[in-house]
């Protein structure tokens, strides 16, 4: 997307719901910019006017995915016990509405399978994650410097650990039968009350 074609802010958002619709219901591999103009009010001229190729268009997306994960993601509380949990269980059952949860991030998934053989997919996707993982690490180290979490805790290893065992849980449940996401839920609330809460504030849990 080159900034002579750079999309109004009202238009991008049209754009990026179309394209999560899309998405959601054809999947990535299938997806084409027409079958994302179909989901919107605007012609498939002005997908390719402001972004050209798909690929500009999906690299949009996953920016447009990091913009709004504070917004969505994050609880509005200022205890970093109920925020970090809040977002762990935001990122791990989402919004489900149908099965529209579950066919997105196979979509997601479908784009993230593609990042080794894309160098714009691979520089945004790492932007995300690391994003991601910084924010838990924040949410950590202010539960340490409030009291509530133990000082010994590696905050960057721990985020490190509550992000790939979430990671997990969505790759298996896209990729198989079997949806381990309350197990892994269960799993990451025993890290969280044995190895990062005080005792003291455990025994208020």
């Amino acid at each position: 997307m080159s900034d002579e074609n750079e999309v109004p802010s009202g238009s991008r958002e049209n754009i990026m719901k179309a394209t999560f619709k899309a998405l959601c219901k054809h999947g990535y591999a299938d997806v084409t910019m027409e079958k994302i103009a179909a989901e919107s009010d605007k012609c498939k001229s002005t997908f390719h006017y402001h972004y050209g190729t798909k690929e500009n268009l999906m690299v949009d997306f996953i920016r447009f995915l990091l913009e709004g994960f504070e917004e969505k993601m994050i609880p509005d509380t200022d205890d970093p016990v109920d925020k970090l949990n809040g977002l762990i269980d935001n990122m791990l059952f989402g919004i489900k509405d149908g099965d529209t949860h579950e066919r997105f991030h196979t979509a997601l998934l479908e784009l993230r399978s593609q990042a080794p053989y894309n160098e714009k997919y691979r520089e945004q996707i790492t932007k995300n994650d690391e994003f991601i993982r910084k924010t838990v690490k924040e949410i950590i180290e202010e539960g340490i410097e409030e009291g509530k979490f133990r000082e010994k805790i590696d905050p960057d290893r721990t985020a490190t650990i509550i992000l790939s065992a979430i990671d997990g849980a969505r790759a298996r449940q896209i990729s198989t039968d079997r949806d381990v996401s309350e197990n892994v839920r269960g799993a990451l609330d025993i890290i969280i009350k044995n190895d990062l809460m005080k005792e003291g504030d455990l025994d208020k849990e």
